[in-house]
């Protein structure tokens, strides 16, 4: 069985939203704890999965390979 390529673009890009949305979430006044509903945690997996889902089926365009000539 041959092992899917997986889109690197896709997987860099979810990667940095992952980073992102959990600075922004963990983002509080000094001395206070971070007041986000639960649901909000829930958007970095499922950003991620939709992310690279958009980039292997949708897009289907890799800018870190190289095209063969």
């Amino acid at each position: 069985m041959r092992k899917k390529d997986r889109n690197v673009t896709g997987i860099l890009l979810a990667v940095i939203y992952c980073v992102v949305l959990f600075e922004i979430l963990i983002d509080a006044p000094p001395g206070e704890a971070p007041n986000n509903p639960p649901w909000a945690y829930a958007m970095i997996p499922l950003g991620a999965v939709v992310i690279t889902s958009l980039f292997d089926f949708v897009i289907k365009f890799d800018f870190s390979k190289k095209k063969k000539k």
